[in-house]
């Protein structure tokens, strides 16, 4: 099985399609959905780009290290802080 994608700007070829589609005697449905990725803004991709390349590059912490080093600070604030 192959997938097709097609991205129909004119409201009005649908039809057309719809036609050629049927008369060819291909299955096929309509997904007339945004994706997620199509609204995402500028902003959003490039930060999305700057994660990947980040992973990419090794600047990165596991869940576990992060955990470590913000329980830490949260003692030091307390030690700091606990007479004020």
């Amino acid at each position: 099985m192959v997938t097709l994608r097609v991205e129909v700007e004119e409201e009005k070829d649908l039809s057309i399609l719809r036609k050629v589609l049927t008369e060819l005697g291909l299955k096929f449905s309509f997904d007339e959905k945004e994706h997620v990725f199509e609204s995402l803004s500028d902003a959003a991709i490039y930060g999305i780009q700057e994660g990947l390349n980040d992973l990419e590059n090794g600047r990165v912490h596991s869940h576990e290290n992060a955990k470590l080093r913000l329980n830490d600070k949260i003692s030091e604030m307390r030690v700091k802080y606990a007479g004020q």
